[in-house]
């Protein structure tokens, strides 16, 4: 399997050069570094790419380039990779190209030309984070809605046969599986058993007729049996490569009896995932609830002259059953929740994050501009912060700005916005509120954050703030030159001597 490739984009060769110098002396082996000359090489490079099925998390670019600009790139690049992330590393890029890569492009970060290498890194770090965790987040995601669409057939009964094709139709357009959609199903008969009539048989398959390790083939009890009760991915010589997955039925008379299997074939280059396990695990677990009712049925069939004492029977386990599906039901409510939190919250500070910030700061301003009222937005970025960093560890550091959300949080009103946009850039969208009313809360934190003291083992930490202040203007139902206003006024301050409010120019 190709190792992820992070691409960087400059015209001047010394700067690609120690980009991958950086980038390979910092990160471990898993990337491969992709140098690009110009926006027009890097998208051949993202062409090849793509057909080879590599993966690419991150684009570093440059913005002043001959030929097509950062920004352009990198909504183009958005457009044929949205999930990959783009870091915008240039000393003259104007607010508007930034605006446009972040609202086009989805822009992770922006770092002035010279840069540091350290903060370089660590934004390089955080990056690929964000991009795996969203990767799991939305594979996560992918395996609940497979679970749930299972547990309907669950809940509403038809030919078991059916439903199991059915099930094993969902399987295999799940994560992990979609690639080959190879696989089956076996349970042990729930009829007679004869000669006409094996004790274990396919119930449901997909793509099996070239199967070479005749898994579709009628098995013996006694294969089945030596099978072990627990999930393994199975390689072989020939190159194949499958899930084994037992379905054992959880309570019985023989608890942890192997009542079926299901086979599921994957790629070659395939890497065992814990996720992809656990997904298998509660499948499992539900086909075995399936066969169970479908065990019962049959045997009511039979044996009517039993049916009153198999109906209550039935009727209990059944109970049962449903007592353990609402609990199923109450994990994927919780984990959606969860899934919720994450997707939406900056996990340090519980702050709203940039994506979900912009969202709702654009839902107040459309609000404001239909309803002519007035709006404030501001931009807090936090003075020296680096030099907390440096001397006391990023650790320390997380404190601090931990602390300083919180200092945020008390001081705005209820209906204010308030969101973590960048490492220790803070934003707040104030509805119902002039310029001069936005200035004077913005001086309530500016002061409470001077005032605070953050003890961080034996140290006690202080720090200020930079604030930029600006009114939302006629005819603005996005906050994007919003944005890049309050951003401007915030330079004015950290120009002017930080700890400071600057109003924009025009406010």
């Amino acid at each position: 399997m190709s190792k992820p490739v992070i691409l960087c984009v400059d015209d001047e060769r010394m700067i690609l050069s120690s980009l991958k110098s950086q980038l390979q002396n910092n990160l471990m082996a898993g990337y491969k570094i992709e140098l690009a000359e110009s926006g027009e090489e890097a998208l051949e490079i993202i062409e090849e790419l793509c057909e080879n099925q590599t993966e690419v998390p991150l684009v570093i670019v440059d913005q002043i380039m001959g030929g097509m600009y950062g920004d352009e790139l990198l909504a183009q690049i958005k457009d044929r990779l949205p999930k990959t992330l783009g870091i915008m590393l240039t000393g003259q890029a104007s607010a508007d190209s930034v605006g446009n890569a972040v609202n086009k492009a989805d822009l992770f970060r922006y770092i002035s030309k010279p840069w540091d290498e350290d903060d370089f890194i660590l934004t390089v770090k955080t990056a690929l984070q964000s991009y795996y965790h969203q990767k799991k987040l939305v594979r996560q995601d992918c395996y609940q809605n497979a679970l749930n669409k299972i547990l309907q057939f669950v809940l509403h009964p038809r030919a078991f046969n059916d439903q199991l094709s059915d099930v094993l139709t969902v399987i295999l357009n799940a994560p992990d599986f979609s690639e080959l959609k190879k696989g089956s199903i076996f349970i042990e008969s729930l009829g007679q058993i004869g000669p006409d009539h094996p004790e274990f048989e396919m119930i449901a398959a997909q793509n099996h007729e070239d199967d070479p390790d005749n898994l579709h083939h009628e098995n013996k009890l006694e294969d089945f049996k030596k099978i072990e009760p627990q999930i393994q991915l199975i390689s072989r010589s020939n190159a194949n490569c499958y899930y084994q997955a037992p379905i054992v039925l959880p309570e019985s008379s023989l608890s942890g009896s192997i009542m079926g299997v299901l086979y599921l074939y994957v790629s070659p280059s395939h890497c065992e995932s814990q996720q992809a396990k656990s997904f298998l695990s509660s499948v499992c677990h539900t086909i075995a609830g399936m066969i169970r009712l479908a065990q019962y049925n049959l045997a009511i069939e039979h044996h009517s002259f039993k049916l009153e004492e198999l109906v209550e029977k039935r009727t209990t386990e059944l109970h049962h059953a449903l007592d353990v599906q609402a609990k199923q039901n109450n994990v994927l409510l919780k984990t959606n929740k969860e899934l919720e939190y994450y997707a939406t919250t900056d996990e340090l500070t519980g702050l709203l994050n940039r994506r979900c910030f912009f969202e709702r700061a654009d839902h107040e301003a459309y609000r404001s501009q239909r309803y002519e009222r007035l709006m404030v937005l501001a931009m807090l970025d936090l003075d020296f912060f680096k030099t907390v960093n440096d001397e006391y560890g990023h650790q320390a550091g997380d404190t601090v700005l931990n602390e300083i959300a919180k200092v945020i949080s008390d001081n705005v009103r209820d209906h204010d916005v308030v969101g973590r946009v960048g490492g220790e850039e803070f934003a707040i969208v104030m509805p119902e509120t002039n310029a001069q009313g936005g200035k004077e809360l913005c001086e309530r934190i500016r002061q409470a954050i001077a005032d605070t003291r953050v003890k961080v083992g034996p140290h006690t930490i202080s720090v200020s703030t930079s604030i930029g202040v600006t009114a939302l203007r006629e005819n603005e139902t996005g906050i994007c030159a919003a944005m890049s206003r309050a951003d401007q006024a915030l330079y004015d301050s950290k120009r002017k001597g930080r700890n400071l409010i600057s109003l924009d120019y025009e406010a």
